[in-house]
């Protein structure tokens, strides 16, 4: 940090365009890139270089995001943002979540008596190594968040939106826990419940793990933030269709504003 030189930028992965909206009019677009599916937007916050990717909803995109990144433009961290399902009862919308993991909860084993073995660690099969699902972020990005936090309220959450018109209002809060991914959007409250209890997950998104699992690969600096749009625990989401508990003016802009006030305290210098 005191040599002068310019760092790298920062890669920015988020899974929808509305999401990447709340970021994108907080920057200063600089150019765009095109590279096959791609879209890569050059752009500063301050003076902190960033490259932002819409990588589309999922594992598979998200992972595959992070590498053209990383292959691409060797950033010097990757960070994620966007929106995320409660674990828990008492985490509620417009609530920000600074992820200290991330857990990839569909790398189950089904046992021949229906049972759920989650290895989690690394393990080997027939001397092939199987990857780690449960993952830290990185410690430094995370400590900047919390230090981001201070004395930071996100904004209110419309009233009865996802939740109950009679449940009692409260300011949105801003807790540090870990984030659950998977191809998966889990309304069933036992199961919610029970990846809760097994790894300690306070929300659950699509994307995150699989993009920290790459960054851990190629030893990136990952961190995630999310903003809870919906708690099934509270309202059941109406999964046909298009899906109103995502509007587009809300998902991910708390999200995104604690992000930008993280990267401002990164700053440019290596």
């Amino acid at each position: 940090m005191g040599n002068g030189s310019i760092a790298a930028p920062i890669g920015v992965v988020v899974a929808m365009e509305s999401e990447l909206h709340h970021l994108l009019i907080e920057v200063t677009p600089q150019r765009e890139e095109r590279h096959g599916p791609w879209r890569d937007r050059f752009v500063l916050a301050g003076d902190v270089p960033l490259i932002a990717l819409c990588c589309g909803i999922g594992m598979t995109n998200a992972a595959a995001g992070a590498e053209h990144l990383i292959g691409a433009y060797a950033p010097r961290a990757i960070v994620n943002f966007g929106c995320a399902g409660a674990h828990r009862r008492d985490v509620l919308p417009g609530d920000v979540i600074i992820g200290d993991g991330t857990v990839h909860h569909g790398a189950v084993h089904i046992l021949a008596d229906g049972a759920e073995f989650f290895p989690g660690k690394e393990y080997t099969v027939t001397g092939e190594t199987v990857a780690a699902t449960e993952l830290p972020t990185d410690p430094g990005l995370r400590g900047l968040a919390i230090e981001a936090a201070r004395g930071w309220t996100p904004e209110s959450w419309p009233r009865g939106l996802n939740l109950p018109e009679d449940m009692q209002a409260r300011s949105p809060r801003v807790e540090v826990g870990r984030v659950a991914s998977a191809d998966i959007w889990t309304q069933f409250h036992e199961r919610i419940d029970q990846l809760h209890s097994r790894h300690g997950t306070l929300c659950e998104d699509m994307e995150a793990a699989a993009i920290n699992q790459i960054c851990h690969r190629h030893q990136v600096p990952f961190l995630t933030i999310k903003d809870i749009s919906n708690n099934e625990f509270h309202a059941l989401t109406d999964l046909e269709g298009d899906i109103s508990v995502l509007p587009p003016e809300e998902i991910g802009r708390r999200a995104a504003a604690l992000l930008l006030r993280t990267i401002a305290r990164i700053g440019i210098v290596s």
